[in-house]
Parts: structure tokens; C-alpha cells; sequence
């Protein structure tokens, strides 16, 4: 598959045009999820236009919680202000239609986080976290005797966080 300029440049208009309408930081993986899933692009390409959006400063990269998460740049949402009609219409209206019935879903990846770390041998960390507008609601850290225990209580946590929250806060609050 070969792609040419204007490919390349509808890639990286797709990613802008999505960024600024769901209005908040995507991991790499919700990016390439959506493009993907899609059709707009293979998987090369799509780190191909991410690299070169972040290398121009059109979109921001940053790390939390060991994933890459990218926002659109000041630079960004005046590029695509210019360049918005050249991305097909197709592509603009399935993003909106996708951002309108997912939007809470993606927001609730981005702000309730589990992951489990090694500290010695058959001993991890588990650190469970929620934010809420960039503020952290509860930051929970537990240590579990094996690795089957600290991915079975991270997948618990990415589930039932809003209960547990509520049940946690209960009980302390007694």
C-alpha cells in the first residue's frame, strides 16, 4: 500500500479534527483504535502522522500512568481552522457520530487507572487511581502476593470503580 502527499495530509487533519471535538487527551492506543477501526489508515502510516504532528507542534505528547497521551496544540487547532474542509466529509461526520456515543466511554478510560508493578519476588504493587477534571479523587495502593491476584483486582478496579469509590468512602466515612 502506498501512500501519497494528500494521504498523508488527511491523515494528520483526521487526527487534529478528532482531538479538538472529543476536548481532551487520547492515549495512543484510543488514536490508533479509532483510525484503525475505521479504515482511515494502516497502523504505519498512523504513527507516521502522529510522529510528525508532535515533531511540528500541532499536537502535545505527554506520559501518565505508563501511556503516551496526545492533545491538540494552540498551533493545531489553527492549522485545522485552515485546512478543516479538506478533510472528506464522511470521515468528519462518522468521528462526530462516534464521539457523540462514546464520549463518556473514553473519558472514563483516560480517568479511572489500574496497573500492578513487581516490588520483589511474588510481591506487587497495585496502584488504582480516579481523577476527575485533572483532580484526583482517590489514589489507592495495595500489595498483593502474585501477579494473577494484582491483574484480577486492576481489572475489578477499571469496572466497578464508581461503586467501589462510593463503597470505600462509605466504610471510611463510618
Amino acid at each position: 500500500m502506498f501512500n501519497t502527499n494528500e494521504d498523508f495530509t488527511i491523515n494528520k487533519l483526521t487526527v487534529l479534527y478528532l482531538l479538538s471535538e472529543v476536548k481532551m487527551p487520547l492515549t495512543l492506543s484510543q488514536i490508533t483504535q479509532i483510525v484503525l477501526e475505521r479504515g482511515y489508515t494502516d497502523y504505519f502510516s498512523m504513527q507516521q502522522s502522529l510522529n510528525e504532528l508532535v515533531v511540528s507542534d500541532l499536537i502535545l505528547k505527554s506520559s501518565q500512568n505508563n501511556a503516551s497521551y496526545f492533545d491538540i496544540s494552540e498551533k493545531g487547532l489553527q492549522t485545522l481552522e485552515f485546512f478543516a474542509s479538506r478533510i472528506p466529509n464522511s470521515i468528519r461526520s462518522e468521528l462526530d457520530t462516534f464521539i457523540s456515543s462514546n464520549w463518556r466511554k473514553l473519558r472514563t478510560q483516560r480517568d479511572v487507572t489500574a496497573e500492578y508493578i513487581p516490588t520483589k519476588a511474588h510481591e506487587y504493587m497495585v496502584n488504582c487511581k480516579v481523577t476527575e477534571h485533572d483532580s484526583i479523587l482517590i489514589n489507592l495502593s495495595v500489595n498483593v502476593a502474585s501477579k494473577k491476584q494484582a491483574i484480577t483486582l486492576c481489572e475489578k478496579w477499571k469496572n466497578n470503580s464508581d461503586k467501589l469509590y462510593s463503597e470505600i468512602l462509605e466504610i471510611i466515612s463510618q
